[in-house]
Protein backbone atom coordinates (compact mmCIF):
# COMPACT_ATOMS: atom_id res chain seq x y z
CA UNK A 1 0.00 0.00 0.00
CA UNK A 2 1.59 3.52 -0.88
CA UNK A 3 2.10 6.07 1.48
CA UNK A 4 2.99 9.55 0.70
CA UNK A 5 5.62 11.19 2.26
CA UNK A 6 5.61 12.25 5.67
CA UNK A 7 5.14 16.36 5.80
CA UNK A 8 6.91 17.85 8.80
CA UNK A 9 9.75 15.40 9.95
CA UNK A 10 13.27 16.65 10.33
CA UNK A 11 15.59 15.65 7.22
CA UNK A 12 18.54 15.28 10.11
CA UNK A 13 17.89 14.21 13.73
CA UNK A 14 20.65 15.46 16.12
CA UNK A 15 21.11 13.80 19.67
CA UNK A 16 23.90 14.61 22.02
CA UNK A 17 26.39 12.93 19.88
CA UNK A 18 24.98 11.97 17.10
CA UNK A 19 23.58 13.19 13.53
CA UNK A 20 20.98 10.98 11.55
CA UNK A 21 20.52 11.77 8.08
CA UNK A 22 19.57 9.96 4.99
CA UNK A 23 21.63 7.36 3.48
CA UNK A 24 23.31 8.97 0.32
CA UNK A 25 25.42 6.97 -2.23
CA UNK A 26 28.75 7.91 -0.95
CA UNK A 27 27.15 5.95 2.22
CA UNK A 28 27.82 2.69 -0.08
CA UNK A 29 31.36 2.24 1.24
CA UNK A 30 30.34 2.43 5.12
CA UNK A 31 27.54 -0.03 4.60
CA UNK A 32 29.53 -2.62 2.90
CA UNK A 33 31.55 -2.46 6.26
CA UNK A 34 28.67 -2.95 8.23
CA UNK A 35 27.05 -5.61 6.91
CA UNK A 36 30.01 -7.37 6.40
CA UNK A 37 31.85 -6.87 9.20
CA UNK A 38 32.86 -10.62 10.70
CA UNK A 39 31.45 -9.68 13.78
CA UNK A 40 27.62 -9.06 12.35
CA UNK A 41 27.88 -11.66 10.18
CA UNK A 42 27.95 -14.42 13.28
CA UNK A 43 24.23 -13.51 13.56
CA UNK A 44 23.85 -14.65 9.51
CA UNK A 45 24.80 -13.94 6.33
CA UNK A 46 24.21 -11.15 4.70
CA UNK A 47 21.47 -11.49 1.72
CA UNK A 48 20.70 -8.28 0.79
CA UNK A 49 23.96 -6.84 -0.44
CA UNK A 50 24.63 -3.06 0.37
CA UNK A 51 24.10 -1.41 -2.91
CA UNK A 52 20.76 -3.13 -3.12
CA UNK A 53 19.96 -1.98 0.60
CA UNK A 54 21.21 1.44 0.12
CA UNK A 55 18.88 1.99 -2.99
CA UNK A 56 15.81 0.36 -1.33
CA UNK A 57 16.59 2.80 1.54
CA UNK A 58 16.70 5.59 -0.53
CA UNK A 59 13.43 4.57 -2.26
CA UNK A 60 11.85 4.52 1.47
CA UNK A 61 13.45 8.08 1.81
CA UNK A 62 11.80 9.03 -2.03
CA UNK A 63 7.90 7.21 -0.85
CA UNK A 64 7.48 8.22 2.80
CA UNK A 65 10.02 10.82 3.70
CA UNK A 66 11.57 8.69 6.29
CA UNK A 67 13.68 5.34 6.49
CA UNK A 68 16.77 4.13 7.99
CA UNK A 69 19.59 7.00 8.91
CA UNK A 70 23.17 6.98 8.18
CA UNK A 71 24.60 7.71 11.38
CA UNK A 72 27.66 10.04 11.99
CA UNK A 73 28.85 11.37 15.38
CA UNK A 74 29.04 14.94 15.49
CA UNK A 75 32.47 15.49 16.88
CA UNK A 76 33.83 13.44 13.72
CA UNK A 77 31.69 14.06 10.68
CA UNK A 78 35.27 13.01 8.74
CA UNK A 79 34.67 9.56 10.22
CA UNK A 80 31.60 9.21 7.69
CA UNK A 81 28.81 6.42 8.61
CA UNK A 82 29.82 4.52 11.11
CA UNK A 83 26.25 3.03 11.42
CA UNK A 84 22.48 2.51 9.55
CA UNK A 85 19.56 2.33 11.64
CA UNK A 86 16.20 3.86 12.27
CA UNK A 87 12.44 2.94 10.75
CA UNK A 88 10.97 2.13 7.73
CA UNK A 89 7.32 0.24 6.60
CA UNK A 90 7.53 -2.98 5.84
CA UNK A 91 5.55 -6.18 6.11
CA UNK A 92 5.66 -8.17 9.06
CA UNK A 93 3.70 -11.42 8.84
CA UNK A 94 1.48 -10.36 6.28
CA UNK A 95 0.61 -6.83 8.41
CA UNK A 96 1.62 -3.00 7.63
CA UNK A 97 4.32 -2.03 10.41
CA UNK A 98 6.40 -0.08 11.83
CA UNK A 99 10.19 -1.72 11.76
CA UNK A 100 13.20 -0.63 13.99
CA UNK A 101 16.64 -1.25 12.96
CA UNK A 102 20.35 -1.41 13.19
CA UNK A 103 23.70 -1.89 11.83
CA UNK A 104 26.80 -0.40 13.29
CA UNK A 105 30.08 -1.41 12.46
CA UNK A 106 31.32 -3.64 15.69
CA UNK A 107 34.22 -1.11 16.31
CA UNK A 108 32.00 1.12 17.28
CA UNK A 109 29.92 -1.53 19.51
CA UNK A 110 29.43 -0.89 23.56
CA UNK A 111 29.50 2.82 23.06
CA UNK A 112 25.62 2.98 22.92
CA UNK A 113 25.38 4.55 19.54
CA UNK A 114 22.50 1.93 18.62
CA UNK A 115 20.42 3.05 21.84
CA UNK A 116 20.66 6.75 21.25
CA UNK A 117 19.83 6.27 17.11
CA UNK A 118 16.94 4.22 18.53
CA UNK A 119 15.62 6.10 21.21
CA UNK A 120 15.58 8.81 18.24
CA UNK A 121 13.99 6.53 16.25
CA UNK A 122 11.10 5.84 18.85
CA UNK A 123 10.93 8.72 19.64
CA UNK A 124 9.87 9.88 15.94
CA UNK A 125 7.18 7.20 15.46
CA UNK A 126 5.55 8.17 18.36
CA UNK A 127 5.43 11.63 18.66
CA UNK A 128 5.99 12.89 14.60
CA UNK A 129 4.52 9.47 12.74
CA UNK A 130 1.82 8.75 15.50
CA UNK A 131 3.04 5.03 15.08
CA UNK A 132 0.55 2.48 17.57
CA UNK A 133 3.52 0.47 17.77
CA UNK A 134 7.05 -0.83 16.17
CA UNK A 135 8.55 -3.54 15.71
CA UNK A 136 12.17 -4.89 15.59
CA UNK A 137 13.34 -8.66 13.80
CA UNK A 138 16.73 -9.77 15.44
CA UNK A 139 18.50 -12.73 15.41
CA UNK A 140 18.35 -14.84 18.68
CA UNK A 141 22.13 -14.94 18.85
CA UNK A 142 22.37 -11.10 19.12
CA UNK A 143 22.50 -10.55 22.24
CA UNK A 144 23.81 -7.02 22.65
CA UNK A 145 21.17 -6.61 20.22
CA UNK A 146 18.69 -7.99 21.88
CA UNK A 147 19.89 -6.14 25.29
CA UNK A 148 19.87 -2.78 23.66
CA UNK A 149 16.00 -2.88 22.23
CA UNK A 150 15.32 -4.37 25.60
CA UNK A 151 16.55 -1.18 27.42
CA UNK A 152 14.67 0.93 25.55
CA UNK A 153 11.16 -0.92 26.41
CA UNK A 154 10.62 -3.47 23.63
CA UNK A 155 9.40 -6.96 24.57
CA UNK A 156 9.40 -9.77 22.89
CA UNK A 157 6.51 -11.03 21.15
CA UNK A 158 7.38 -14.00 19.11
CA UNK A 159 9.29 -15.27 16.15
CA UNK A 160 8.86 -14.67 12.65
CA UNK A 161 10.63 -17.38 10.20
CA UNK A 162 11.76 -14.56 7.81
CA UNK A 163 15.42 -15.81 6.20
CA UNK A 164 15.01 -19.45 4.74
CA UNK A 165 17.58 -21.94 6.04
CA UNK A 166 18.35 -19.22 9.14
CA UNK A 167 16.82 -19.65 12.37
CA UNK A 168 13.76 -17.70 13.21
CA UNK A 169 13.94 -13.93 14.09
CA UNK A 170 12.98 -12.72 17.37
CA UNK A 171 10.09 -10.30 17.10
CA UNK A 172 9.88 -7.66 19.77
CA UNK A 173 7.45 -4.59 19.96
CA UNK A 174 6.76 -1.63 21.85
CA UNK A 175 3.50 0.41 21.60
CA UNK A 176 2.82 3.81 22.62
CA UNK A 177 1.80 3.51 25.94
CA UNK A 178 4.52 1.55 27.02
CA UNK A 179 6.88 4.39 25.29
CA UNK A 180 5.38 7.20 26.90
CA UNK A 181 5.25 5.01 30.48
CA UNK A 182 9.16 4.97 30.26
CA UNK A 183 11.27 8.01 31.60
CA UNK A 184 12.27 9.95 29.10
CA UNK A 185 16.36 8.83 29.29
CA UNK A 186 19.08 7.63 27.38
CA UNK A 187 19.46 3.47 28.58
CA UNK A 188 23.13 2.41 29.87
CA UNK A 189 24.76 1.23 26.74
CA UNK A 190 25.40 -2.60 26.21
CA UNK A 191 28.82 -3.97 27.49
CA UNK A 192 30.67 -4.88 23.95
CA UNK A 193 30.32 -9.00 24.11
CA UNK A 194 27.74 -8.93 25.99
Amino acid sequence: MPHSPSAGLAPDVFTSRLRLRAPHPADLRSLHEALTDPANLRFGTESTGAAARLAHWQALWAADGFGPWAVQLREHPEWGAIGFGGLSRALVTGVPSLLLEFHFRSDFWGCGYAAEMSLAALQMAFRDLKSGEVQSLLPPGNTAARKTVERLGLRLKGSVADHPGEAASLLYEINVAQFQARPPQQPEPTPFGA
